[in-house]
Order: structure tokens, then C-alpha cells, then sequence
């Protein structure tokens, strides 16, 4: 540690912070709205992805959010896998993410499929994803969520490298670095009922994205 910080030191020592204000960051006004969009592509899967609006990395939802979304789609054992390629064969990839923004963010399921499946797998992909509205999670999906959410998030921390890189974007997300613990902590304390609330406050006026040959595409962007 001394030796690390000698080199910081002596690299960045005569640093001076720059007498400006820090820009302000002014973020786009978007509201939920269903949308469909279609790419017709001469393809030999089709890719189907359903999306949904949801808030930033500093509201009360985000753990919630985080751990939905590793239930749905992280994994060999996640629903969407479950559900849509082992039993059902209708995926060659499927997965799910939710990505941390200081903004605005937007909760994603996605699936690569045959052609001739591209309907019912949108159906199905809507199907689980607002579900949740409805069916709460058991406690015991629950708790390997957070198992599996908790694990990798230590994972990704093995090394020097990884732990600064990891402390450097919640400082500059202006989170700061206790955001670590707190993150776990607010995990850890998420329960069955919050993550039905989630799911009903989120989970609608999805936005449906197509891309596949037309002949697939274009029917199946037409609402039911």
C-alpha cells in the first residue's frame, strides 16, 4: 500500500483540481409509450426484443430491478432460459439486462429465434416479463437471485484493478464509494412483495423491437 502510494504520489501529486463547476448533466424527458419497430432483414434467426422503461441507479426500485433481472435472464438457470429454450427450443439466445444509468433506464429481454417462431416468441417473452405483475416471485427464486446477484457482484471484485475501476464509476455516478455496501445491503433487503410492486409500476407500455426477414417481422410487429 505504501509502495502505491508513493507511485500515486509521484505521478499525480502536483495535480490541482481545476477551478470550474462540473457540467450539468440535463437528461431528455421520455415517457412510457408502446412502440413497435421493425427491421426486415433476410436473416436466418429473427432477434426479438421487448423493452420497458425504468428509473435510475438512484432510485428505491434499482435493487429490486437488478434482482428481477437476473431471475429473468442471467444464466443457465434463469426463467427466460428455463422456460423458452430448454423446454420450449424456441432460443438459440436469450438473456436480459438492466443497465445502471444516472438517467432514465430501460429493462430489456431479448431472444434470438427461427423465423417461423418469432410471433410466439414475443408473445412469450411479454408473457414472462408482465407475469411478474401478477405472480410474485417465491422466496425461495428470490433468495437465488440474490445469491446469484451478490455472488457475481463479489466476483467482480477479485482484483486491485477491478475494485478501483468498480469505486471509480459510483464516484463519478456521484453515488460515492459507500455505494458498495449499500448496494448489497439493499439486495439483501428486497422482498417478495417489493418485487411484484416493481414489476406493476414498470412493466407496461413495452417497446418492441423486430429485426428478421419480412415475412416474419412484419406480421408479428402488428399488436394482438
Amino acid at each position: 500500500a505504501d509502495t502505491a502510494q508513493a507511485l500515486v504520489d509521484d505521478v499525480f501529486g502536483d495535480w490541482q483540481a481545476p477551478n470550474l463547476p462540473l457540467p450539468e448533466l440535463r437528461f431528455s424527458t421520455v415517457s412510457a409509450k408502446a412502440q413497435r419497430s421493425v427491421t426486415a432483414e433476410d436473416t436466418h434467426q429473427s432477434i426479438v426484443m421487448v423493452g420497458y422503461l425504468t428509473p435510475p441507479v438512484k432510485h428505491p426500485a434499482y435493487a429490486g430491478l437488478k434482482l428481477l433481472n437476473t431471475y429473468l435472464g442471467n444464466g443457465l438457470s434463469s426463467r427466460l432460459f428455463v422456460e423458452l429454450r430448454e423446454k420450449r427450443g424456441l432460443a438459440y439466445d436469450v438473456s436480459a439486462f438492466y443497465p445502471t444509468r444516472l438517467g432514465l433506464s430501460q429493462f430489456v429481454v431479448y431472444l434470438g429465434t427461427a423465423p417461423q417462431n418469432t410471433a410466439v416468441a414475443l408473445d412469450l417473452l411479454r408473457y414472462e416479463v408482465e407475469r411478474l405483475r401478477d405472480t410474485s416471485l417465491t422466496e425461495s427464486e428470490l433468495q437465488a437471485a440474490k445469491n446469484k446477484l451478490l455472488g457475481q457482484y463479489a466476483l467482480g471484485k477479485q482484483t486491485n484493478a477491478q475494485i478501483a475501476q468498480l469505486q471509480g464509476w459510483y464516484e463519478i455516478l456521484g453515488l460515492g464509494t459507500g455505494f458498495d455496501r449499500e448496494f448489497q445491503q439493499a439486495v439483501a433487503a428486497v422482498t417478495t412483495e417489493e418485487t411484484q410492486a416493481i414489476a406493476q409500476e414498470f412493466f407496461h407500455q413495452a417497446y418492441v423491437s423486430l429485426l428478421g426477414p419480412a415475412e416474419v417481422v412484419s406480421p408479428a410487429a402488428v399488436p394482438s
